[in-house]
């Protein structure tokens, strides 16, 4: 008799722990249906980059070689000519894009990063540069760089021992396989002169 009735509780045992598991895999595909469409969801909203950084990286995304040629200055008395390379890339999230330069100008060399992002209340890209050449850093522009027609302009008023200038820099020629960047420097309200010309082509 209590061997009957402890065959009779195992299999009472058994049932219950199959109807158990039987309940947890029908409650189990539920459950995924239920987190699912919230993961898709947030999947959708994550920001993308605006179409001004897919603009900017149309134009300039990738590798390029350079040939410079450089005005005469204060540290290059009779100017000189440089060689190297340029590589633009997305920057983090691709909500920036960065530039990275590399030049040999006759026995220095010179490299440089700009950051370039969108200020959509500007109107234009804010950017960063920071060089090599510069004992302070990097150069935060006040004003944003702006695309005018098919160039991309950047012009900049400063001010040295009480005298106002200009600096602009113009990306030009713009194709798929090359483009001009030339930057211009000079007092403020006179004609602006060449200090450098860079072309670069892939």
């Amino acid at each position: 008799m209590r061997h009957f009735l402890f065959t009779i509780s195992v299999i009472a045992a058994t049932l219950l722990t199959a109807l158990a598991v039987c309940q947890a895999d029908k409650k189990a595909p539920a459950t995924n249906a239920a987190t699912q469409p919230a993961a898709a969801a947030a999947q959708r909203t994550e920001p993308k980059p605006g179409p001004q950084i897919e603009k900017l990286l149309h134009a300039f995304e990738g590798t390029w070689s350079i040939h410079e040629t450089l005005a005469p200055d204060s540290t290059l008395p009779n100017g000189a000519t440089g060689e190297g390379r340029i590589v633009w890339r997305p920057g983090p999230g691709g909500f920036s894009v960065i530039e990275d330069y590399q030049s040999r100008q006759g026995d220095r060399q010179v490299s440089g990063l700009g950051v370039f992002w969108w200020d959509d209340s500007a109107g234009g890209y804010r950017t960063i540069w920071c060089d090599s050449t510069n004992p302070g850093g990097c150069i935060s522009f006040k004003n944003v760089a702006r695309w005018g027609g098919a160039q991309l302009v950047l012009a900049e008023d400063y001010e040295v021992n009480g005298k106002k200038f200009t600096f602009k820099e113009v990306f030009g020629d713009i194709t798929s396989t090359g483009f001009t960047q030339t930057l211009y420097g000079g007092e403020s309200g006179k004609e602006l002169k060449v200090d450098q010309t860079i072309r670069a082509t892939r």
